[in-house]
């Protein structure tokens, strides 16, 4: 496997994230992540000010993130299309196979 070693920072440490050399957009959007992780840290450290420590400010975002791609993975959810696509055409087969 020919990979390679990105560093990204979130909350002022540098976390390294070891991509696939071959996929040409996974650095991109690791890169994005940690852009969207950090502007996170910055949004609740001024919301929260020092109240909060660092780690739970990050579980607040993980659990806030986690939440947005439940989200998302429900609405892009297509195993309800794919069965009436596969009900319907089991219909026409048997029309079909009738006439």
């Amino acid at each position: 496997m020919d990979d390679f070693v990105i560093n990204v920072e979130i909350a002022g440490r540098p976390y390294p994230i070891r991509l696939d050399r071959g996929d040409s957009r996974e650095e991109s959007l690791f890169r994005q992540a940690a852009k969207r992780v950090q502007q996170n840290v910055l949004q609740y450290r001024q919301y929260f000010a020092k109240s909060v420590e660092e780690r739970d400010l990050l579980a607040m975002i993980a659990i806030q993130l986690a939440y947005e791609a439940t989200v998302l993975e429900e609405k892009n959810d297509t195993k309800p299309f794919i069965q009436k696509v596969q009900k319907l055409t089991g219909i026409m087969e048997e029309y079909l196979q009738a006439n």
